[in-house]
């Protein structure tokens, strides 16, 4: 057989072998893990003691308009030396609550239900490992996650019976909108089932009268502000009906307490009302070229070189696993900041009969389902045919070489 012929069939052959490798790679979706560390000390730092705050560690949480910020990390001096060792009780982790205005309050001097003023006009935001928490009604021992919150200019248009899906299974419904156009009917959902109803009252003149809130005994506190809104401006027309919203605030109501001798990671807790402390509970090893865990997703990682030299940082994963499930599930509101393109004429709602609050609620049919599963099959790996389309051609051309010799 002609080598001259045969080359040039094997390198395609080859290639072509490559490039399905590469079409079957595009198919995995990779897991990014981002860095985010704080200021580098070193030994003599370590034994003179060293802090970090959310000035030099950028994975605390900090509100920059405000100035706020709430979370510590303390190296007590004379704790790392030669031994390379954090001895135990020497590291400290501090946080507390600080106070902070609902952007409600700050924008249009309004204010959400409830008694105690604090609570009326804001809520206390804590920093809680590199993660942002709300401490139910200021105590630092109860945290919950902020979920939505709106800034002045984000708004929201809804259509009746359009169910909003805000994130972690939390759903507003404008149920309906009164003949005269001056009160709405909202029901707020979460997993599908109904947590509050109630008519709320708009009109050209903004008052309290225009806050929706929800309230809910969470921890061991009552009436706390789980959701508000503000109804900004309602629409009646012949073919729909829409009702705009400002100032969305949501937080979950699962509550994360935290109990003194609590363990995180390396740390134990001594947790009040006022404020929470974690330290270390045995000796933290510095050993060179090594990311040692403290709490949370926060590690200490060193140099590789025989003096000491580390620094704080956090790990965040983002993306999926090569078998596409998610190595860090975190729910977003869907929308949730979402600004309307619609122009909503305010207008000065009638409050549901007993009728049609008994309405039936749609619901998806089995039709519907399966045809959903349909459109969303697994699509099959490409290029495999290529690979049996050109091994065919090799077959062939090798049967005439043979012929020709």
């Amino acid at each position: 057989m002609n080598k001259k012929i045969i080359l040039p069939f094997v390198a395609i052959l080859v290639l072509a072998v490559a490039m399905v490798g590469a079409a079957s790679a595009d198919e995995v979706t990779t897991v990014d893990t981002v860095e985010v560390r704080g200021n580098v000390a070193n030994a003599t730092q370590a034994n003179a003691g060293i802090n970090w705050t959310a000035q030099d560690f950028a994975a605390f949480w900090y509100d920059l308009d405000d100035d706020l910020s709430t979370e510590t990390l303390e190296l007590i001096g004379g704790t790392s030396g030669t031994d390379r060792n954090i001895a135990d009780d020497q590291l400290v982790y501090t946080t507390y609550p600080e106070h902070q205005l609902y952007e409600l309050y700050a924008d249009k001097g309004l204010v959400v239900e409830g008694d105690d003023t604090n609570l009326s006009i804001g809520y206390y935001i804590e920093g809680w490992l590199a993660e942002e928490y709300v401490a139910v009604n200021g105590r630092a021992d109860e945290l919950v996650k902020l979920l939505v919150e709106f800034e002045g200019d984000d708004k929201k248009t809804l259509s009746t019976g359009e169910a909003w899906d805000l994130g972690n299974g939390f759903a507003l419904i404008a149920q309906q909108i009164d003949l005269e156009g001056d009160k709405v009917w909202f029901s707020l959902e979460k997993d599908g089932k109904e947590l509050d109803s109630e008519v709320v009252t708009t009109g050209a003149d903004i008052t309290n009268e225009s806050v929706y809130t929800y309230t809910e005994d969470i921890g061991s506190e009552d009436d706390v502000p789980v959701f508000s809104c503000l109804v900004d401006a309602v629409f009646r027309g012949t073919d729909s009906n829409i009702v705009q919203v400002r100032y969305v605030f949501l937080v979950d109501n699962v509550v994360l307490e935290i109990d003194s001798d609590d363990k995180f990671g390396a740390m134990e807790a001594t947790a009040g009302p006022t404020m929470i402390t974690l330290r270390n509970e045995d000796a933290i090893d510095l050993g060179k070229d090594t990311t040692e865990h403290i709490m949370g997703n926060m590690y200490f990682k060193t140099a590789d070189d025989t003096a000491l030299r580390f620094y704080p940082m956090v790990e965040y994963t983002i993306g999926e696993g090569a078998a596409g499930e998610a190595e860090e599930e975190v729910e977003t509101p869907t929308d949730a900041n979402e600004t309307a393109d619609v122009n909503v004429t305010p207008t000065a709602v009638v409050t549901p009969t007993p009728e049609e609050a008994a309405s039936p609620v749609v619901t998806a049919t089995a039709e519907d389902t399966t045809a959903d599963a349909e459109e969303t099959a697994t699509p099959k790996t490409p290029g495999f045919e290529a690979v049996f389309a050109i091994a065919g051609l090799l077959a062939v051309a090798y049967l005439v070489l043979r012929q020709r010799e």
